[in-house]
């Protein structure tokens, strides 16, 4: 069966959206920064959860494009198991082993994709691409398309207070009569 995987980008990088140039530049959490690789989701749900969580530290998410590939069902797929994997591997900050299982799986080059559990959410999978693999040509690349984000995921949320019931809303506290 083929697999479809989804992958959100900045507009801006619409014709390099399956470059894999991020990877050269900045570590995830399955490898380490200096080779090509992408990483798409299983859903669109998910790569949007993904993406938002990536840029929700900044307060805003920029302008997007999705993508969609497809994984013929020829080509082989390797999976990672959450069995295999150790308690904190879903951390902020993954353990070295975590970003080891990526570079054995790239160095290897035994398949063109990694399967992987989401940390966000590990009953889903993530899949990596390996642009150096042979079989990276095999894929079947669709045109990326404007997205647009539900504002509520966009905005940072601020505390509500009520007017008048901050500190010291209206000057002194009324005196007890």
């Amino acid at each position: 069966m083929t697999v479809a995987v989804y992958r959100l980008s900045k507009a801006r990088y619409r014709d390099q959206v399956f470059s894999g140039l991020g990877g050269l530049y900045a570590e995830g959490r399955w490898t380490r920064r200096g080779r090509p690789v992408v990483y798409t989701s299983q859903s669109i749900s998910l790569a949007v959860l993904e993406y938002a969580l990536n840029y929700r530290r900044h307060g805003w998410l920029p302008s997007s494009v999705l993508a969609r590939s497809q994984i013929p069902d020829r080509l082989p797929i390797e999976a990672v198991s959450l069995a295999e994997l150790p308690d904190n591997w879903r951390d902020p900050d993954p353990p070295e082993v975590i970003r080891n299982i990526g570079q054995d799986w790239l160095q290897r080059a035994k398949s063109v994709c990694l399967m992987v559990p989401s940390a966000i959410v590990p009953e889903e999978w993530n899949y990596l691409l390996n642009l150096r693999h042979p079989d990276f040509s095999k894929l079947i690349f669709g045109v990326p398309e404007e997205f647009h984000f539900d504002r509520r995921l966009a905005r940072a949320r601020k505390r509500y207070v009520p007017r008048g019931a901050g500190p010291n809303p209206g000057g002194p506290a009324p005196e007890a009569g």
